[in-house]
């Protein structure tokens, strides 16, 4: 029933018989995957970002922040097929072709923006799809969670940590994780509390908040707590 209701909501705004404005067309996209699709949540660059997935992501929403930390708007990143599809931000819209080229830049009523080149065209188009690209690398599955998918003797809590750990190293961009069981709470959902991650740096103390679902992470966020690095 799942797989249907994907097919009838998202399949719609592919259909080439349906003439619709780009914004018509992310409306469509984004009722499909509110009523639909999974989500995951994930910290990077200090901001938690947000898709909707279908095995691959269908959507991507990332907070946009201004020098003060404070939120300004967001951008979101549509995919068709795992390949880039268009982009929303508070004041334009693009859209891309099946080749991954940009042919449409557009302001935020819709109509195409004024005084845009040839070389704007291709420094946008690499940009967004540069940035696409690692935004779609966040939702991979880590290693972990690909070991887990394949069957491991971790049930429970200890599969928990175990995840917990494995994304976090991944997104992070850690070798190890140290867990102090009185620091933490941990149950077959998730963990949430303190923990320590060794980088190239050293060890960064990190408050870390990390939801579960059968053998895939699907929130993972953190912040490091006060104080400098621990040495190696």
């Amino acid at each position: 029933m799942r797989n249907t209701l994907i097919a009838l909501t998202l399949g719609l705004c592919s259909l080439p018989s349906l003439a619709a404005t780009l914004a018509e067309q992310f409306t469509l996209m984004e009722k499909g995957a509110q009523n639909a699709l999974d989500t995951r949540l994930f910290s990077h660059d200090g901001v938690d970002i947000k898709a909707w997935i279908d095995g691959k992501p269908v959507i991507i929403a990332v907070p946009i922040m201004n020098e003060q930390g404070k939120l300004e708007g967001e951008s979101r990143y549509y995919f068709k097929g795992g390949q880039l599809f268009g982009v929303k931000e508070p004041a334009a819209q693009f859209a891309f072709d099946d080749k991954g080229s940009l042919t449409q830049w557009l302001d935020d009523k819709g109509q195409p923006a004024e005084f845009v080149s040839k070389m704007s065209m291709q420094q946008r188009q690499e940009w967004l799809t540069k940035r696409a690209a690692e935004l779609s690398q966040l939702f991979v599955p880590s290693p972990a969670e690909q070991k887990a998918a394949k069957g491991v003797k971790l049930k429970g809590a200890e599969l928990t940590q175990w995840l917990c750990s494995g994304k976090l190293m991944t997104l992070a961009k850690g070798d190890k994780v140290q867990v102090e069981p009185p620091k933490i709470k941990v149950s077959e959902q998730g963990l949430e509390g303190e923990v320590s991650l060794r980088q190239d740096q050293g060890w960064q103390d990190l408050c870390l908040k990390c939801e579960v679902q059968g053998t895939q992470v699907t929130r993972l966020t953190w912040q490091p707590l006060p104080g400098a690095n621990k040495p190696q």
